[in-house]
């Protein structure tokens, strides 16, 4: 290095250093200070002397008027001029001029300057000289730059005035003219310029002796504190720097400054600890995570990779991702580290890589790695193998769908009721017997109850986390349903029961076979009883007619063969129950008249309800009109009810009155037949099973096929049947039948 370089590099640094800028800095702010104080005064002091120099040219103006006004007086214009002129050649003034109220020059101290005494051209050149008959003010102005004081001090009127010779204007008038003086400044100017310049120089004076002193007190006692703070701060840059256990010295600010940078820097020293303690658990973690870790750079080179990759796949740092591991002559399709790269996010993909000899899936996460600048510079990709998940999961929805399947087809009512008792899920047979379901209370579609069951299977397993069965009557769309209830907890992970599967099957038939047996049993020991009493009857009679026959009493032989006549009725009749109680039987239609089938049956038994008391009343129209019907069933059907009816009423053992009336009517297409008695009655769980196969209310008197048979006609025909009964009071069956008219043939 030159001497010229070594002197611009100490140049460099001394004005550089910060004990000369504090210092300059210092002197210059102390110098704008004092100039602006000292302008300051300066201004007001200028201000202060040209307002005295305003206020002596008004006292000037003052005693010329009055050294003028005696020979304004006396109209002496010599007096005047004489007076103007001694005065005007002063130092103290430049000029003089008197003007009238017109501005008409009549007096100056310059005539040799070429003023015109008698014309107005120096009042029309001064805006002061403007209106001076009505302006009385006193004025004043700067001219020619200020060198010039310019004052007008008007010559007023007054009554003394206007009394006198002197001048003829009238007193109205305010003023008689103007006094006019112009006063040099040149002095006043000398004198303010150089007091500006005494105060520049003291100003740099101060500037310099100010800079000195702060320079040569910041060199001594603010940079030896600063040098160290910056040798310290150095040492701590490179990881080098311990604060002593003593802390600084002093009160200053340099002090404290010295304070807290030992306390920051042991905040350093502990954070960069943590950090580095951090770096190496993060090292550790990406070597140790079991899962594939790659970082990856812009041109899709591996950069670094941990154990679990190496294990695998090698050392593959600086090969191409899709090629070290993949196979791959270029980048994949679905390239994460590309979409990363492109927009900054992270990104999920599940893949399938070729592993040896094996497939593996794995699921892949892509992250950006970010420079300084927040700009992505290189992506890390974690794939996960999950193979044995996938092939867990491939199971487990196996064994979902085997589950759903047999949920769904299972031959029985299932539910899921949560602890709400509202229905979660439900299999296809519950769907298609009750609808869907879902989110309704199972007590409300099972059973149409408004509230919980009394004894509630469901609610006990709720309560004790067990199963429970028990056997339940359904009534569903009109029907009766036998079901048995299994109930089984559905628990959490915590073993909390969050729902009970509820199992119904329905075991409606098995119930009815059931009861069928049984009426079967009580039946077949009646119609045992009943066919021993008709074979005694036939026994009997044949005995009576052979007796009559050998012996010639015909008598006899008629009693033996009536007897035989109403044994073989009953055995027809009991035949005819059972062939249409076994549908062995099909309808024989025809067209006839359904009001002479119901007035046959009347006649048939009329007298049996006469004989055991009974009132017997008809009310039935001689013609319904013709129809298609099978006679004999029909006549069979409503003869099954009218002894029905005739049984109930002599059932009655009160002395009331016992009735049954026969209606029948055509209505628009229907047959209605109403059959009413005031018998014995049933209750309401004896009509839920009079349309039961063996189950009669005559107990071994009846065969329980009569009305089973009398139903079954009504249904051939396409009818229904109804039944109203109150035990005690009486019964009303009700049957409706769709009239089919005949066809009519024409020739």
């Amino acid at each position: 290095m030159n001497s010229v370089e070594m002197i611009t590099s100490v140049i460099k640094r001394f004005f550089g250093s910060l004990s000369f800028k504090l210092s300059f800095f210092a002197g210059v702010i102390t110098f704008i200070a004092v100039l602006s104080l000292t302008y300051h005064a300066i201004s007001r002091q200028e201000q202060a002397l040209i307002q005295e120099k305003v206020q002596g040219a008004l006292k000037d103006s003052e005693v010329i008027e009055a050294a003028i006004w005696n020979g304004m007086m006396t109209k002496n214009r010599e007096v005047i001029r004489q007076i103007v002129q001694a005065i005007g050649t002063k130092e103290n003034f430049r000029e003089i001029h008197i003007y009238d109220n017109k501005g008409i020059l009549h007096y100056t101290s310059s005539v040799g300057d070429g003023l015109a005494i008698g014309t107005d051209s120096a009042a029309a050149q001064n805006p002061l000289l403007k209106n001076l008959a009505d302006n009385t003010a006193f004025k004043y102005r700067f001219v020619e730059d200020g060198k010039y004081l310019n004052v007008v001090n008007p010559l007023r009127n007054s009554a003394s005035c206007s009394s006198t010779k002197c001048h003829s204007g009238p007193d109205r008038e305010r003023s008689l003219g103007a006094l006019e003086l112009t006063v040099p400044l040149e002095g006043l100017r000398t004198k303010i310029r150089d007091l500006k310049l005494q105060t520049i120089l003291f100003a740099s004076a101060l500037l310099v002796l100010i800079s000195t002193i702060s320079g040569l007190a910041i060199v001594f006692g603010v940079l030896p504190p600063i040098r160290r703070l910056q040798e310290n701060a150095r040492k701590m840059a490179w990881g080098q720097y311990t604060p002593q256990g003593v802390p600084a010295a002093g009160s200053d600010e340099i002090a404290e400054l010295t304070r807290l940078f030992d306390e920051m820097s042991l905040q350093i020293n502990e954070r960069t600890r943590q950090l580095e303690q951090s770096r190496r658990q993060y090292r550790e973690l990406f070597e140790q995570v079991p899962c594939y870790l790659t970082v990856v750079d812009e041109n899709y080179h591996i950069t670094a990779s941990n154990a679990a990759f190496k294990a695998e796949f090698g050392d593959q740092v600086g090969r191409s991702c899709f090629k070290g591991f993949k196979g791959r002559d270029s980048r994949c399709a679905n390239c994460l580290v590309e979409k990363t790269f492109a927009d900054g996010l992270p990104h999920r993909s599940e893949e399938t890589w070729s592993l040896g000899d094996r497939k593996a899936f794995v699921i892949v996460h892509s992250a950006p790695i970010r420079d300084n600048g927040g700009r992505v510079s290189e992506v890390m990709e974690m794939a996960l193998d999950v193979t044995r998940v996938e092939r867990l999961q491939t199971q487990l929805n196996r064994k979902e769908e085997q589950f759903r399947n047999l949920f769904e087809n299972v031959p029985c009512y299932l539910t899921v009721v949560d602890p709400s008792f509202r229905i979660a899920f439900h299999n296809r047979l519950f769907a298609e017997e009750f609808g869907s379901s879902w989110g309704k209370h199972c007590f409300e579609i099972y059973k149409g109850k408004d509230r919980k069951c009394d004894k509630c299977p469901v609610a006990e397993t709720f309560s004790d986390g067990k199963s429970h069965s028990t056997e339940d009557t359904w009534h569903h769309n009109g029907k009766e349903i036998h079901v048995l209830i299994q109930t089984s907890p559905i628990t959490d992970e915590s073993g909390a029961i969050v729902a009970v599967v509820e199992m119904c099957t329905n075991v409606t038939e098995l119930k009815l076979l059931q009861s069928q047996l049984i009426i079967l049993g009580e039946t077949i020991a009646g119609m045992s009883h009943s066919i021993k009493n008709i074979l005694a009857g036939l026994e009997g009679g044949m005995y009576l007619v052979d007796s009559g026959l050998a012996k010639g009493r015909e008598d006899r032989v008629r009693t033996g063969w009536e007897i035989l006549r109403k044994n073989v009725g009953r055995v027809s009749e009991l035949v005819k129950d059972i062939l249409y109680a076994s549908k062995e039987r099909e309808p024989e239609y025809r067209e006839c008249d359904p009001a002479r089938i119901l007035l046959d049956v009347y006649d048939l038994y009329e007298d049996m309800a006469r004989k055991e008391g009974i009132e017997f009343v008809k009310d039935i129209p001689l013609t319904l009109g013709m129809a298609v019907l099978d006679p004999n069933g029909i006549h069979t059907c409503i003869s099954n009810l009218v002894s029905n009816a005739i049984a109930a009423c002599a059932a009655v053992r009160a002395k009331r009155s016992r009735r049954i009336v026969l209606k029948g009517q055509a209505q628009s297409d229907k047959l209605v037949i109403e059959l009413s008695d005031h018998g014995i009655g049933m209750p309401q769980d004896v009509v839920e099973k009079l349309f039961t196969k063996f189950y009669s209310t005559k107990g071994s008197k009846g065969t329980g096929l009569g009305l089973v048979v009398t139903r079954k006609i009504v249904e051939e025909h396409g009818g229904r049947i109804e039944v109203e009964s109150e035990f005690g009071v009486g019964t009303v069956f009700t049957v409706v039948i769709p009239l089919r008219q005949p066809i009519s043939i024409t020739a």
